[in-house]
């Protein structure tokens, strides 16, 4: 019977892994973000760092320490940016590595949260749309986005809130010591660690990779406060009654892991408040003075926009539920675990509005109460089962259908950004001035002029709109040193490239008089070129948007 056991879990585990691997690879794949190439953002960081490494033989160590110790006073990411950093001693300008390692980091992520769901008391249909549920859709840029750090700390998180759960099962539950009678189990250590079956292994595990997840994005700082609140929930879940002498004697009981999770949370709270500041986040987190209107309106906004989906389908299964309204007053306990994952997101990004990347976490908050702790609620049955569960299926249906049109859009850009690049290197000669008009995206215009520095041509210019100026700045946020401002004339440009309306965020019109210049649609770019000052045009193909539904 053991051995039937095992083999049945070897070949679910094998069932999860393909699936989430054929998935993931065969979208990326298929929709071309794994050779996309570069995307005019966050991509200047792989150049810059490679330029510093390979042409200015500057130690890999010293750009580390230099950009963690500099973030310490702006952003608190530092695992983050020593991973990429490393990532570029390694692999340099390699896009396509990167996107394969992202689109693992996925398959981590999914398979995790698969087993989640499963040691959450899910059947597997529903732990597979669990999973599903909160990495596909809008979301699911993260899946080929080199920059976001969500696809990280999602892997981090759920393969944490595993080791977690299996911490918590892997002695059955205080209740078999004897919390539930009023007494401490004779299993505890110091501090409340128990000894029993390895769990000291998972506990472990579970804390590394929190502790790894908090340094590498913020937003994921404040799920520690649900961790702990759901060690309190594991334990005090079947109780009808709650006293705080129940609940006291459970934290006494999970003293040492509460403490250590603790820590987790605080010490880069202390830090963002001490060193980096609660003011260098532009429109994200709480601000005093602003009105909340404006937070209500960002929210609006997101559920018009890339939430629609959760709020049109939500508003279904609150209808359905709201017909048990007597039963389903006892879930207050997974309503509170559910607020406290969700809360903090709403407020973190509340001014900022939720979308695309950001999404996550707060989509396996979503499905954490709608998927696993609804389906295996024993009121909900007959029709209005079958209505719920549908609907479960046609939200996730509706989100494949945006992942696939996205994942269309991100490789018709990087195509056109990465035809341009090499478009305009072939083109130039030594003396040829080409001018870049990416502004106010500064990460454009630093793209193409560390791409370029890495092909030895460094004739780049860039347009200010604003100020109706040419120079040599290529990030305005930046000092340089005085001969950069010197100003240029646009007679003397040869090459103009800019974004043009087919590009979604960056459109916008330029009082530049391109009179006598050759047009070259790019993908959602335009190339310019002056008539007679190369010798040869070149003219890239780049394949139109596949999906049109």
């Amino acid at each position: 019977m053991k051995n039937k056991i095992n083999i049945n879990a070897k070949l679910e585990f094998i069932i999860v892994l393909l699936g989430a691997l054929l998935l993931v690879f065969g979208t990326t794949i298929l929709m071309g973000t794994m050779t996309s190439g570069f995307h005019l953002v966050d991509d200047h960081e792989f150049l810059k760092w490679t330029y510093e490494m390979e042409r200015q033989n500057i130690p890999m160590m010293d750009i580390l320490t230099k950009k963690v110790m500099a973030d310490f006073g702006w952003r608190y990411e530092p695992l983050y940016y020593s991973a990429r950093i490393f990532g570029c001693g390694l692999f340099g300008i390699n896009l396509t590595v990167y996107f394969v390692m992202k689109a693992l980091e996925t398959v981590v992520s999914l398979v995790f949260l698969y087993y989640c769901g499963r040691l959450m008391g899910a059947r597997k249909g529903y732990a597979a749309l669990f999973s599903l549920i909160s990495m596909v859709g809008y979301q699911s840029a993260v899946w080929w986005k080199l920059g976001p750090q969500e696809s990280q700390c999602t892997a981090l998180f759920s393969a944490g809130f595993f080791c977690m759960l299996k911490y918590l099962t892997a002695r059955g539950g205080l209740s078999e010591a004897g919390v539930s009678e009023g007494k401490m189990g004779n299993t505890a250590g110091p501090l409340g660690f128990h000894k029993s079956r390895g769990k000291k292994g998972w506990m472990g595990a579970s804390l590394l990779l929190f502790g790894a997840m908090v340094n590498y994005k913020e937003s994921y700082i404040i799920l520690v406060p649900f961790l702990m609140l759901y060690v309190l929930y594991y334990e005090l879940q079947e109780e009808e009654t709650i006293t705080l002498q129940k609940i006291g004697q459970t934290i006494r009981a999970r003293l040492g892991y509460l403490v250590c999770l603790g820590i987790i949370f605080l010490a880069p709270v202390a830090v963002i408040v001490t060193c980096v500041g609660t003011n260098n986040y532009g429109t994200v987190g709480l601000e005093a003075g602003v009105p909340l209107s404006v937070y209500a309106d960002a929210i609006s906004e997101s559920l018009q926009g890339d939430l629609k989906w959760f709020k049109r389908f939500g508003m279904l299964f609150c209808a359905i539920l709201l017909t048990y309204y007597d039963e389903l007053k006892k879930l207050w306990k997974e309503m509170l675990l559910t607020i406290a994952f969700l809360l903090p997101q709403f407020i973190v990004f509340g001014r900022s509005g939720i979308s695309e990347r950001y999404i996550l976490p707060s989509s396996i908050g979503f499905a954490f109460f709608f998927v696993l702790v609804i389906t295996k609620w024993k009121p909900l049955s007959g029709r209005r089962r079958v209505v719920y569960v549908s609907g479960l299926l046609l939200l996730l249906a509706a989100h494949g259908r945006v992942c696939l049109r996205e994942a269309d859009y991100f490789r018709h850009r990087g195509e056109g950004v990465t035809a341009m690049l090499e478009a305009v290197n072939e083109m130039a000669g030594p003396d040829t001035k080409v001018l870049a008009c990416f502004r106010p995206n500064e990460e454009g215009n630093l793209t193409i002029n560390y791409w370029q520095k890495l092909h030895d041509f460094d004739q780049v210019y860039y347009w200010d709109q604003e100020k109706k100026v040419i120079n040599r700045v290529c990030d305005s946020t930046l000092i340089y040193e005085e001969e950069f401002y010197k100003e240029e004339s646009f007679e003397d440009m040869d090459i103009v490239v800019m974004y043009n309306r087919t590009d979604r965020h960056w459109v916008y019109d330029m009082s530049l008089d391109l009179t006598g210049f050759s047009e070259i649609p790019c993908g959602t770019l335009t190339i310019y070129v002056r008539e007679g000052s190369v010798d040869q045009l070149v003219e890239p193909k780049v394949e139109g948007l596949k999906i049109h539904f």
